[in-house]
């Protein structure tokens, strides 16, 4: 069904602000109208890229009755008063992931939404992932029988070229490191799998890098449903994304190229799940091999749908977006334990996060 693209400014025109624009065109329901950073090279740059107008301040942008929706890529810990401000002014809102890096912001975030009434959503895109909805449709459909635990990692080299300064190299802008700037798609897809996580317990170094931060991390997870999970994240080696989820019937390996990841419309292509399970010859239970099923993955555009389902939502073809305020406080609440943790060498249930 087609109907008026939502019109959107982008607010904070980093790199990644171009890649989640660079989406938006993609799609016939949004269309950038404006956009704001407070750095005015880039303001210009971005308007010069995607033919959109200029604002110099928050508030003048907030003002215009042509933008119906924000796209929020700013720095994790300036989300929620930039939220704020646009729920207040009756803007709907995308954020980038993680929904904050503290709680506080996260409930005030939650509120500001819920009081004004807008659509909001947070982008978590890993679940879009072909791979990841095929996992999904496998596991649902009893073909892999009964999970136990599924491995993930989601690594790039990111702190050898952290420098001081650099806001992903602070503890409390990007608490855990990679952990919260990559590896939350991963503690959300498994969210997303198996269920709610209840406790975790973690490891985190800081190693290879000039700036005091954590850049290896690993996390075992537990979920109510009793199933176990690993996430693996660190900012010290060449780029990785892996799934592998093991079950009752089969075992699932899902590995993508990070080299794509930034090209939404194409990565699906770049990736491969492979479906390993035991055949068997006659009834000797002895006579069994292992055997390798490629499984066939439909291209997607994770980037391209997050924004559509956002613009559905507004358009009222939706009841609301597929990832909630109240999914991503979860997602943070188990990247926040796995700090706590990791200071303290204990596990951390996720339940005494949300209550602290």
């Amino acid at each position: 069904m087609s109907y008026e693209p939502v019109r959107v400014a982008s607010i904070g025109l980093g790199r990644w602000a171009n890649i989640m624009a660079n989406a938006i065109e993609r799609s016939e329901k949004l269309k950038i109208v404006a956009c704001y950073s407070r750095s005015v090279g880039k303001r210009e740059a971005f308007a010069a890229k995607h033919n959109c107008e200029i604002e110099d301040n928050l508030e003048s942008l907030l003002k215009r009755d042509d933008i119906e929706g924000v796209i929020v890529t700013t720095p994790n810990d300036q989300h929620a008063p930039v939220i704020e401000a646009a729920a207040a002014a009756g803007k709907h809102v995308y954020v980038d992931k993680p929904i904050a890096v503290s709680l506080d912001h996260a409930r005030r975030i939650e509120k500001a939404v819920r009081d004004a009434g807008v659509v909001f959503t947070v982008g978590h895109s890993a679940r879009r992932l072909a791979g990841v909805r095929k996992i999904k449709e496998l596991m649902d459909s009893g073909r892999i029988g009964e999970v136990s635990m599924i491995e993930t990692n989601f690594s790039n080299e990111r702190g050898m070229e952290l420098q001081p300064g650099n806001w992903r190299g602070d503890r409390l802008m990007a608490p855990g490191g990679p952990l919260t700037q990559l590896a939350v798609h991963h503690v959300d897809s498994l969210q997303y799998l198996l269920g709610p996580v209840v406790r975790v317990f973690s490891f985190m170094k800081s190693m290879y890098t000039p700036v005091d931060q954590d850049t290896a991390t690993m996390t075992i997870c537990e979920f109510a449903s009793g199933k176990l999970a690993y996430i693996g994240a660190n900012w010290a080696s060449p780029g990785v994304f892996f799934m592998n989820v093991y079950a009752t019937k089969a075992t699932l390996f899902y590995d993508l190229d990070f080299g794509w990841w930034s090209k939404a419309d194409v990565v699906d292509d770049h990736s491969k799940l492979i479906l390993r399970e035991f055949t068997s010859k006659g009834d000797d239970p002895d006579n069994r091999f292992l055997h390798d099923v490629p499984v066939t993955l439909e291209r997607g555009d994770m980037f391209r749908e997050q924004f559509e389902d956002f613009a559905d939502s507004i358009r009222g073809l939706k009841a609301a977006p597929e990832i909630d305020a109240a999914q991503a406080i979860h997602n943070i609440a188990v990247v926040l334990a796995a700090v706590e943790s990791s200071k303290t060498g204990k596990a951390v249930e996720i339940e005494d996060i949300l209550k602290s």
